[in-house]
C-alpha cells in the first residue's frame, strides 16, 4: 500500500510581489489551491520571504498556512557584498577559476538563505518537500523531494543572462536532478532537454502540462472603462502579454509591427505590451518612439487578472514572438478567450499550439509582419483559428487533472528511495556546520563509511565531539577529535539504511575569535568522505568527483 504524505512543505521563497515571476507564480498558486481543496487531510506549509508574505495571505485556509523564512541580519548584510564582489572579480579570472568561484558563490548563497533552518522540516513532521521553482534549497536527507523544471533557456541563450546567473541556473538544475526523488516538466519539450542535459532516467521526470486555460475568463465587451483608460478600442489592438525579458523578443516584434503598418495594417490598430515595469520597458518605450510608433504602442504595465482578462477578450489577436518557452500559457489563455493567435515556431510552442495558431519564425521580422496582416485581414483564417483554438484550449483547461497528476507524482516520490548519495551540511571549502547529514541510496548489503577530518591548531576548543545518529532507534555513537590532528572515523552502514546524521560541537565563528573575517559558524574540516560497498568498490561522496561545485548544502 502506498504511503501518503500528511505534511507537505512548499518552497515559495522565490515568489516576488506583483508579476515579476511571470507565469510560474500563476501556475503554482492555482496548483496549491486545487491540492488544498482535493486533500483537506494534508497540511501544506508554504515557506515564504518577507517581501511576498502578506500578499500570499490569500492562500491561507484550514489546511494551508504560511511560514516566513527569516534570515539572520548577517546574512542580509553579507549577500549583497558577495554579489558585488563576484561581479567585480569574474571578468578578470581564467575561465576554470571563474566557474569554481561562481559555483562556490551559489553554494554559499544557498546556505545563507537557509540560515539557521537546520533540520526544522524534519522537526515539523514534514514528509515531502515540493520545490515548484526548481531549486531544492531546503532539501533535507530523508525527506522526499519533488522539483518542477520549467526550461533550460540559459543553455540555449546564455547571452541573455549575466555569468553569475548562468552559474546559478546551472547549479539549480544540477541540484534538482540529483536531489529530487521525482521531477515534473511543464512540457514534453522541457522533459526531453532535461533528460538530455541532466542525464536523467526517463522514469524520474514526468510531463505535467499547465492546465490553466480557464484561469481568467474573458468576455468581449467587458470593462470598456479599461479600454478608454488605455486609449484603445475593442477589436482594434493586438496584444502581447509578457514580461520584458530578452527572450520575449520585443525588439523584433516592434520591427515587425512597424513593417506591418507599412504593409497596410489599419491606421487605428495598436499593439499592447503588458508586463512589469522596469529598465527594459523604458528602453522599449524609447525604441518605439524612435521608430515613429509611439502613438500606436501601449505599455500598461503589470495588470491584475480581471483587467488582463478584459484586455484579452477585447483584442483583435495575440502575437507571441518569444524565442524560448517552457510551455507558453498566454497562448492557451488567448485561445480560451476566443481570439486568434500567431506565435513562434520554436521550443515548446508548436507542441502547445498544435494547428490552432499561425506559426512563424520569430527571428524573421517579415514572417511576424505577415502573420500580423493575416490575423487582421483574413477572416476565414481568423474564424478557423478561433474555432480550433477553443478546442485546443479545452485540452488544457482541467486544473483538477493537473493537481491529480502532481499528487500522483508526490506519491511516487514518497514511495521511492533516494536516487543518489549526497552529503549535506558541508561548505564547498570543506568546513562543516554543526549538523552534517548523509543521504544514501538503500542497498541490501552492509557498507562502510570512512570520514577524514582536519582539526587546525587555531580551533578555540581543544577537542570536538562528533555524535553519529545512524537510525532513530539505534544508540548514538560518540567520537572525540583532538585539535591539531587529522582524525578518521569509520562507520558501518546497515543494509537498506538511507540516511544518517553527524552532530558536531562546539562550533565557532572565526571573526568573533579574531581568526579571520569569516562570519560562518564552523566546526571541523572534512577532507574526504568515502562509501565502501560490499564488493570493495569505493564511492567518493566528498569531494564530489562528479561535480566541481561539491553538491553540499546545510545549516550555516
Amino acid at each position: 500500500m502506498n504511503k501518503k504524505p500528511g505534511v507537505i512543505a512548499v518552497d515559495l521563497t522565490p515568489v516576488l510581489p506583483g508579476g515579476e515571476n511571470g507565469g510560474a507564480k500563476i501556475f503554482v498558486l492555482e496548483l496549491l489551491r486545487q491540492l488544498g481543496v482535493m486533500h483537506p487531510e494534508v497540511r501544506f506549509i508554504l515557506l515564504t520571504r518577507k517581501a511576498a508574505h502578506e500578499e500570499l495571505a490569500s492562500m491561507d485556509s484550514s489546511n494551508i498556512s504560511r511560514r516566513m523564512v527569516i534570515e539572520p541580519a548577517v546574512t542580509r548584510a553579507l549577500r549583497p557584498r558577495l554579489e558585488k564582489l563576484t561581479r567585480q572579480m569574474l571578468p578578470h579570472l581564467p575561465s576554470r577559476i571563474r566557474q569554481l568561484v561562481m559555483n562556490f558563490g551559489y553554494r554559499l548563497n544557498a546556505m545563507l538563505k537557509r540560515g539557521g533552518s537546520g533540520a526544522w522540516l524534519s522537526n515539523m513532521g514534514v514528509e515531502l518537500l515540493f520545490c515548484p521553482f526548481t531549486a531544492p534549497t531546503y532539501f533535507e536527507p530523508g525527506i522526499p523531494t519533488v522539483c518542477t523544471i520549467y526550461d533550460l533557456q540559459y543553455k540555449t541563450y546564455p547571452e541573455f543572462f549575466a555569468a553569475e546567473d548562468v552559474a546559478h541556473r546551472g547549479q539549480t538544475f544540477i541540484d534538482a536532478c540529483r536531489r529530487a526523488n521525482a521531477l515534473a516538466a511543464i512540457s514534453d519539450y522541457t522533459r526531453q532537454i532535461a533528460i538530455r542535459h541532466g542525464n536523467l532516467a526517463p522514469d524520474r521526470i514526468q510531463t505535467i502540462h499547465l492546465r490553466m486555460a480557464q484561469r481568467i475568463v474573458s468576455t468581449r465587451g467587458e470593462r470598456t472603462d479599461l479600454l478608454v483608460r488605455l486609449g484603445v478600442g475593442a477589436g482594434r489592438y493586438l496584444i502581447y502579454p509578457a514580461n520584458f525579458w530578452k527572450h520575449k523578443n520585443h525588439e523584433m516584434l516592434l520591427t515587425a509591427f512597424g513593417m506591418a503598418c507599412k504593409l497596410g495594417l489599419a491606421a487605428d490598430m495598436k499593439l499592447v505590451c503588458t508586463g512589469a515595469p522596469g529598465e527594459r520597458q523604458r528602453y522599449l518605450i524609447q525604441a518605439a518612439a524612435a521608430m515613429g510608433l509611439a502613438q500606436r504602442m501601449v505599455f500598461p504595465g503589470f495588470l491584475p487578472n480581471d483587467e488582463l482578462a478584459a484586455l484579452l477578450g477585447n483584442a483583435r489577436a495575440m502575437v507571441f514572438p518569444s524565442l524560448y518557452e517552457g510551455f507558453g500559457l498566454p497562448i492557451i489563455e488567448a485561445m480560451a478567450a476566443g481570439i486568434p493567435v500567431a506565435c513562434s515556431n520554436l521550443t515548446s510552442l508548436p507542441e502547445v499550439a498544435a494547428d490552432a495558431a499561425v506559426l512563424f519564425d520569430p527571428r524573421m521580422p517579415t514572417h511576424i509582419a505577415q502573420a500580423i496582416i493575416t490575423l487582421d485581414k483574413e477572416e476565414d483564417v481568423r474564424n478557423h483559428l478561433i474555432a480550433t483554438g477553443y478546442e485546443r484550449a479545452q485540452a488544457f483547461a482541467d486544473s483538477e487533472r493537473m493537481a491529480h497528476e502532481y499528487w500522483h507524482l508526490f506519491l511516487y516520490a514518497v514511495n521511492r528511495g533516494p536516487q543518489t548519495d549526497l552529503v549535506s551540511g558541508v561548505y564547498a571549502d570543506g568546513w562543516c556546520s554543526q549538523r552534517v547529514s548523509l543521504q544514501l541510496v538503500p542497498t541490501d548489503t552492509v557498507r562502510t563509511l570512512e570520514l577524514e577530518f582536519t582539526l587546525p591548531a587555531f580551533l578555540p576548543a581543544p577537542a570536538v565531539q562528533v555524535t553519529v545518529l545512524l537510525t532513530r532507534k539505534a544508540a548514538p555513537q560518540v567520537f572525540e577529535l583532538k585539535r591539531g590532528r587529522v582524525e578518521k572515523i569509520s562507520l558501518l552502514v546497515a543494509a537498506n539504511a538511507h540516511a544518517l546524521q553527524l552532530q558536531i560541537a562546539p562550533g565557532f565563528i572565526p571573526k568573533l575569535e579574531g581568526i579571520s573575517e569569516d562570519t560562518r559558524r564552523l566546526t571541523v574540516q572534512l577532507q574526504q568522505c568515502i562509501l565502501l560497498t560490499g564488493n570493495g568498490a569505493a564511492r567518493p561522496l566528498f569531494p564530489d568527483v562528479d561535480n566541481d561545485s561539491h553538491l553540499c548544502t546545510g545549516k550555516s
